[in-house]
């Protein structure tokens, strides 16, 4: 007999020892790949961002247009073209020469003039349609220097200082064309322009400009500044880093999710931890990307510093605003995974919200009268006045808290309606006090008959 017990005994212990070991195992397997999964997807999702948008001329390109129009990049685009082409010239010098001694005192002036005779022409070229195409031109090799750089080659940038520059020569050789007979004048014969391409690299630009004009052009005429090659180094790590591993990301992230999710024996309690991990990720990576965005702003020279800042934001805005949709995509699969369990709030919670979907299709089609007694519709009925002023309350705070525009407005404005319309629907009978005072007379007039009788 103790023979069998301790077989008993022995049976049950091969019996249930392995389960324990092996849902500790799952355990700790479903806890190291959440743990992954959460690392991996904001890496892989600025990975795959900058291999799309940085790393790609034509979504570069499109992205950038726009700030073809930002006053800021205007600005600094009018600033320092007028200067370079105002110093190859010197009118100055000139006009000193041209006037009498005791007439010196008038160059400056006059000078001064023909400066803002050089800067209307330039802000002519800024204004048009042909400045549209200069400037893709010049983002493009831009971005063909950046793509060199961040992949290792720097030698693209000795013919611009090491530096990551917008090619803007074609923009000066746009506006000396303005301003043809002025320098014909100035330098005292006929100035013929040769046409400039904006692949061509901006010093051999400059320097055949300055053999038509026959006076010293800098070899850094018609150029913005945008990057310096030693403050890349640790972007250009990074991008070589993303560029080699964005497809085993893509293929290893939702494996490493789906996975988890197979491994579970709790898969709503590890969706969740894979939601709220990955949000986490984003939002580190979010604050990181502003940091860079910061710093990148920052080491601008003084005077384009506003022109890079609109450049900067442009140019990251799409990443800001597609990981802001994905935490909001996030945020609803948590709400629904927490919805949608078995916990004692969220059974209430589905109760009550299909109460609430019963009591509207009844007042819709007129039912309620066999709900009159109904919880949710006596409290309705209770705090009407309460609830039909919270909707507009709510909707001034909207309107209030947010800067919105003109579709947000007619949302709001829509939702308000339905939500009014909505509780007209629910609104409480009338009760025997609201019943008209004419009746009573007539009511009076049926009785003292009987009275007489």
């Amino acid at each position: 007999m103790s023979g069998g017990t301790e077989a008993t005994a022995d049976t049950a212990g091969q019996t249930h020892a392995p389960p324990r070991r092996n849902t500790r195992l799952r355990s700790v397997s479903v806890g190291v790949l959440v743990v992954l999964f959460a690392i991996l997807v904001p890496v892989t999702f600025a990975a795959t961002w900058i291999h799309r948008t940085v790393l790609n001329t034509d979504n570069y390109v499109s992205t950038i247009k726009p700030i073809a129009s930002d006053p800021a990049v205007t600005a600094a685009a009018s600033r320092g073209i007028t200067d370079q082409i105002y110093q190859a010239l010197d009118p100055q010098q000139i006009v000193a020469n041209a006037l009498p001694p005791k007439a010196a005192f008038l160059a400056a002036p006059i000078a001064n003039g023909a400066r803002g005779y050089v800067e209307s022409a330039v802000n002519d070229i800024l204004s048009s349609s042909q400045f549209q195409q200069l400037w893709v031109g010049a983002n493009e090799f831009a971005h063909k220097q950046l793509v060199e750089v961040l992949h290792g080659n720097t030698k693209v940038l000795q013919q611009t200082n090491g530096e990551v520059v917008l090619n803007l020569v074609p923009l000066f050789s746009a506006a000396l064309v303005n301003i043809q007979g002025f320098a014909s004048n100035v330098v005292g014969r006929p100035v013929q322009l040769p046409t400039i391409s904006s692949s061509e690299p901006p010093g051999a630009a400059c320097t055949k400009l300055a053999d038509a004009l026959g006076r010293p052009v800098p070899q850094t005429c018609g150029v913005i500044v945008l990057f310096k090659a030693n403050n890349l180094a640790n972007a250009r790590r990074a991008v070589q880093a993303f560029d080699r591993g964005v497809l085993a990301l893509l293929i290893v992230t939702p494996l490493l999710g789906a996975l988890a999710l197979v491994v579970s024996r709790r898969r709503r309690r590890t969706l969740l931890q894979l939601t709220i991990g990955s949000m986490l990720g984003l939002v580190v990576v979010r604050r990181a990307f502003y940091w860079v965005q910061s710093d990148l702003i920052k080491h601008a020279p003084p005077g384009n510093r506003d022109a890079r800042s609109a450049i900067v934001h442009q140019l990251l805005h799409g990443f800001f605003d597609i990981s802001l949709w994905l935490l909001l995509g996030g945020l609803v699969i948590v709400l629904v995974a927490l919805a949608t369990g078995p916990y004692r709030w969220a059974v209430g919670l589905r109760r009550r919200t299909g109460e609430l979907g019963r009591i509207t299709a009844a007042a819709f089609s007129d039912n309620l009268a066999g709900l009159h007694d109904d919880p949710m519709l006596v409290w309705i009925r209770a705090h009407f006045d309460v609830l039909r002023v919270s909707g507009v309350v709510v909707a001034v705070l909207l309107l209030v808290a947010f800067s919105v525009n003109f579709v947000t407005l007619l949302v709001i404005a829509a939702l308000l309606a339905a939500y009014e319309v909505w509780l007209h629907r629910l609104r409480p009978p009338e009760s025997a006090a609201s019943v008209p005072a004419q009746r009573q007379p007539d009511l009076d007039a049926t009785r003292e008959p009987t009275r007489k009788a």
